[in-house]
């Protein structure tokens, strides 16, 4: 009886204890069985391309592999550590340490080369290392629009460039799946369950031109070679549109290396760094002067070479130049500082200001790139003592490139102001369009006759100013050069640094292209009609011969010369 009791007391306990694992416990159990033996896998769609206006490809998408550890498995990970870091080119520490963040998994190596795979394959620990086939991003044209392209992580999420402020577009969207683990936690491909379908990336068109662009990047780095300067940046615009068919910086970087690089490299200059602007911002002045009705376009100004100006300041022409008496038309083409000051003193900082501001300066034009700098415009209560006549001829507000050429924009299209843009279309991963972009329409700025008057006076620059180096053999070109001082680290501005820069429109009439070129700290000669209105006259000559932009005089080149293109150019 005392046994009979015992047994029944245990069966009863064991009744209860099985009740309370299966009925009372058994979901948490269930769950708890089903993470350690069933593993849910992100898969990774595959990102969109980027492609050049043309379908030339920019950024596309290989395989590559990747090495990871089971550290489960792995009985002595000094020994481990030891045996597999020189094959992975890491230090034995660093192989520790990524053993030590899983314990079934734990990357090694993320898309390494297949001399690297073959190496560790060859240690034959098949129990202890594993490898999965990934995508990586890939660059066919290395350096080619760096900046502009940006690059993508490890884990395919863009950094920089087009692949960070289209990663909505580009990634796509993550399906999942399930798969049963093995003794060792390894998953067990085999047994795979979709549960969600990956939905691929979406392609981008860009309106850059891999042809336009090879021509500004190969000509920007030869007159940053050639003038010894620190760096330059260059952008072509199809005015009419707002399309920017090029954008180069020099120096520029591989994005195939990624992020293993100087970052300052990655920044894109026309977008993001804003300067000085010197004498191109003269042409937005006399639009100020001409379109407020406050300077007749028959006025005459004196220049003396000097200038006594508000606070006790005397303004100085460059190099003590004296223009004499000059219309602002010649006022533009001699790129006088002191007829400039005068023009800026008759038009008054608040209708300036009104129209700097209209122009686009001081706030960001909205192109669709990242980290855009929207440049100093200081309200006109800060212009004390000189401060109007300075700004009058580009000191003392900062401006980037792409709100130079957009603002000249309004000069060809009749005094209306055009949005600049990168992306003209995008496309599902079947080919299907699923947004188109076009000219976009900010608003008017000046007058009609306002934009042509000024556009003429730009004209004067390159037939008998300070741009004449600026000149295309059978074309019309209107532009302005500039010379702009660098502020100095202690305040005023450093006597030996300047940004030297050209802003030319071509042809004159029926414009097709608005090309900016400006050349940082340049050595020996340094104004901006020497050193980059010869760079605008190299870029826009070939591209105007690559578009099949007729010449509107008869050329002087000699009979079966043409400027020198990639091969590429050659077959379009």
């Amino acid at each position: 009886m005392v046994m009979t009791g015992v047994v029944c007391v245990a069966l009863s306990v064991l009744a209860l204890r099985l009740a309370q694992v299966q009925v009372i416990q058994g979901g948490r159990l269930q769950h708890l069985a089903q993470r350690q033996q069933m593993e849910v896998i992100a898969i990774e769609p595959h990102r969109g391309l980027i492609l050049d206006r043309r379908g030339r490809p920019l950024a596309i998408n290989v395989e590559a592999t990747s090495i990871y550890a089971v550290p489960s498995a792995i009985a002595d990970r000094q020994a481990f550590a030891a045996r597999v870091a020189p094959l992975l080119r890491q230090r034995v520490d660093e192989v520790r340490r990524r053993l030590a963040t899983g314990r079934h998994f734990a990357w090694l190596a993320r898309k390494v080369s297949p001399q690297m795979v073959a190496r560790v394959r060859a240690l034959g620990m098949a129990d202890q290392i594993g490898f999965l086939t990934e995508d990586k991003r890939a660059y066919p044209n290395g350096p080619l629009a760096a900046q502009v392209i940006g690059f993508a992580g490890i884990d395919n999420q863009g950094l920089t460039g087009v692949e960070l402020s289209y990663e909505h577009v580009l990634h796509g969207t993550i399906g999942r799946a399930i798969a049963a683990r093995d003794g060792l936690g390894r998953v067990m491909v085999e047994t795979q369950q979709v549960l969600g379908t990956p939905q691929d990336g979406q392609d981008i068109q860009l309106t850059i031109d891999q042809v336009i662009q090879h021509i500004a990047e190969r000509e920007l780095s030869a007159a940053v070679e050639r003038t010894v300067a620190k760096g330059g940046w260059a952008v072509v615009m199809d005015p009419i549109t707002g399309e920017i068919l090029a954008m180069a910086t020099v120096p520029s970087f591989n994005p195939n290396a990624g992020p293993d690089l100087d970052a300052r490299r990655w920044i894109n200059r026309p977008v993001a760094e804003a300067q000085e602007p010197g004498s191109t911002f003269k042409i937005f002045l006399m639009a100020a002067a001409l379109d407020s009705g406050v300077v007749p376009p028959t006025e005459h100004f004196f220049c003396g070479g000097s200038l006594p100006a508000p606070g006790g300041t005397v303004l100085r022409d460059a190099g003590g130049r004296r223009h004499g008496w000059q219309t602002m038309g010649e006022i533009v083409k001699n790129s006088c500082n002191i007829g400039a000051a005068q023009v800026g003193t008759r038009l008054g900082k608040a209708q300036f200001f009104h129209y700097i501001r209209a122009f686009g300066f001081g706030q960001p034009i909205g192109i669709d790139l990242p980290g855009e700098s929207a440049g100093i415009v200081p309200p006109p209560s800060a212009w004390r003592g000189p401060g109007l006549q300075t700004i009058s001829f580009g000191q003392g507000v900062s401006t980037t490139a792409i709100q130079m050429l957009t603002a000249a924009t309004a000069l060809v299209n009749d005094g209306t102001m055009l949005r600049p843009y990168i992306v003209r279309a995008v496309r599902d991963h079947q080919g299907r369009l699923t947004e188109a972009v076009g000219r976009q329409v900010v608003g008017r700025v000046i007058r009609p006759e306002t934009a042509a008057a000024v556009l003429q006076m730009m004209v004067g620059t390159t037939t008998s100013g300070t741009g004449t180096q600026a000149r295309i053999d059978g074309y019309t070109v209107a532009g302005k050069t500039a010379t702009a001082q660098k502020p100095a680290r202690r305040g005023g501005y450093d006597p030996d640094r300047y940004v030297a820069s050209f802003l030319g429109i071509v042809p004159i009439p029926n414009p097709r292209l608005a090309v900016l070129v400006a050349l940082d700290e340049p050595r020996g000669a340094y104004s901006g009609g020497e050193v980059a209105a010869p760079v605008f006259r190299q870029l826009a000559s070939q591209v105007l011969w690559y578009l099949r932009v007729p010449p509107l005089v008869p050329s002087s080149t000699p009979s079966g010369s043409a400027p020198r293109l990639p091969a590429a150019a050659g077959t379009r």
